[in-house]
C-alpha cells in the first residue's frame, strides 16, 4: 500500500501544474533561505533592535520629525520581515508552524500588524533578536547546556525558596514591630521582597537601621547573606559550569558566527528534486525504514562473521591445548644385558 501510494504521489507530482507550483515554491525557498539573504535578515534584526533602543531617547521622542522617521523605518522593517515570513510559508506550507522560531516570528508580526497603534505590543518585537541564537553555534550550545541543567537548578530553586520563606517569617517576627525608614518587615510579602533585595548585597542600610534598635540584629542578616550569597549562588555557578564542561567535551565549541546560515540544521534547509518539507512523508518514512533495516542487516552480518571467527579461534586454541596436555607414549627398550629400559 505504501509503494502504491508513493507511486500515485509521484505521478501527481509529474503533472505540469504541480511541477510549476513546485518550481515556484522551490524558487521561494532558494531565495529566502539563501545564506546572503539570511545574513541580510539578521543584520536587519540587529539594526531594528538598535533603533528601537535609540528611539527611547529624548532627542527622538521630543522631536516629531525624528520620531516619524523612526516610525517609517520601523514600518519598512516590518514589511521586509512580513515578506520573509510569506516566502517561508510558500516554501514550507503549514509545516512552518512546526518550527518554534518561525511560529514566534509569525505571532510577533501578526500582533504588530493587528495592534500597530499599541506601543506595548510593538515593543515585543525586540524579542526577534533571539533568532540570532539559532545562527551562532556557541550560543546554541550554551542554551542547550542551560536546558540540560534545569532539573538540578529546580532542586536549588526549591532549596532557595525554602530558605527565603524561613528567613521571611523570622525577620517579620523579629523586626516587624520596629520603626524603620520603610516597610521592610511589616508583612510577610514585604519581608520576602526585602530579602530578595538583600540577596543582591544591598543589605547594609537595612541592617544598620535594625541594629540601631537591637544590638544583635546583625546575626540573622549575616546568616542569611552567608547562606544565599555564598552557598546557593556558588551551587548554581557550579552546576552551570559543569553543564558547559559536558557540552565542551561532546564537541568543540569554536565560534562559528553565522556559520549555520544555509545549512541543513538552520533556516536554510533545502530539498532536492522538487520534494518539499512534509510533502511526501510516507515515501520519506519508507525510505528511512528501508535504510534502517539495511543498516541493521549489515551490522548483524558483521556480528555473525565476527562470532564465527571467534569460534574458530577458540576451537583452534582448544585443540592446541589438548595436544600439549596429552601424555607422551611410553616405549620399552631392552639394553644389551636384557633389562628393559622405559622411555
Amino acid at each position: 500500500l505504501r509503494s502504491e501510494g508513493s507511486a500515485a504521489l509521484l505521478q501527481l507530482n509529474e503533472t505540469p501544474q504541480v511541477q510549476m507550483i513546485n518550481k515556484f515554491r522551490k524558487l521561494c525557498g532558494d531565495v529566502v533561505n539563501h545564506p546572503r539573504v539570511q545574513l541580510f535578515i539578521i543584520i536587519l534584526i540587529v539594526v531594528n533592535a538598535v533603533m528601537m533602543g535609540v528611539a527611547t531617547f529624548d532627542f527622538v521622542t521630543d522631536n516629531p520629525e525624528v520620531d516619524n522617521a523612526f516610525e517609517l523605518t520601523d514600518m519598512i522593517f516590518l514589511i521586509i520581515f512580513t515578506v520573509e515570513l510569506c516566502l517561508q510559508f510558500i516554501f514550507r506550507g503549514f509545516n512552518l508552524f512546526t518550527d518554534g522560531w518561525l511560529v514566534f516570528d509569525f505571532v510577533i508580526i501578526v500582533l504588530s500588524w493587528s495592534f500597530a497603534q499599541l506601543q506595548i505590543i510593538r515593543a515585543f518585537r525586540i524579542f526577534r533578536a533571539l533568532r540570532i541564537i539559532t545562527r551562532i553555534e556557541t550560543m546554541r550550545n550554551l542554551v542547550a547546556a542551560l536546558f540540560d541543567i534545569m532539573p538540578r537548578l529546580g532542586a536549588i530553586t526549591a532549596l532557595l525558596t525554602l530558605i527565603f520563606y524561613i528567613f521571611a517569617v523570622l525577620f517579620t517576627q523579629l523586626f516587624g514591630g520596629l520603626e524603620l525608614s520603610g516597610d521592610y518587615f511589616t508583612r510577610l510579602d514585604h519581608s520576602i521582597l526585602t530579602l530578595f533585595v538583600m540577596m543582591t548585597m544591598e543589605w547594609a542600610d537595612v541592617a544598620r537601621e535594625c541594629m540601631a534598635e537591637i544590638s544583635w540584629a546583625w546575626a540573622p542578616f549575616v546568616a542569611f547573606i552567608m547562606i544565599t550569597g555564598f552557598i546557593v549562588f556558588n551551587l548554581i555557578i557550579a552546576v552551570v559550569c559543569d553543564a558547559v564542561a559536558v557540552i565542551e567535551n561532546k564537541e568543540d565549541l569554536e565560534p562559528d558566527f553565522f556559520g549555520m546560515i544555509g545549512s541543513k540544521d538552520g533556516m536554510g534547509e533545502k530539498e532536492d528534486d522538487g520534494v518539499f518539507p512534509g510533502e511526501d512523508d510516507n515515501y520519506v518514512q519508507t525510505s528511512y525504514e528501508d535504510a534502517l533495516v539495511d543498516s541493521l542487516s549489515e551490522q548483524i552480518t558483521t556480528m555473525l562473521n565476527s562470532q564465527k571467527e571467534m569460534l574458530a579461534t577458540l576451537e583452534s586454541l582448544t585443540k592446541e591445548s589438548l595436544l600439549l596436555t596429552q601424555p607422551s607414549p611410553i616405549h620399552h627398550e631392552k639394553n644389551s644385558e636384557g633389562d628393559e629400559k622405559v622411555k
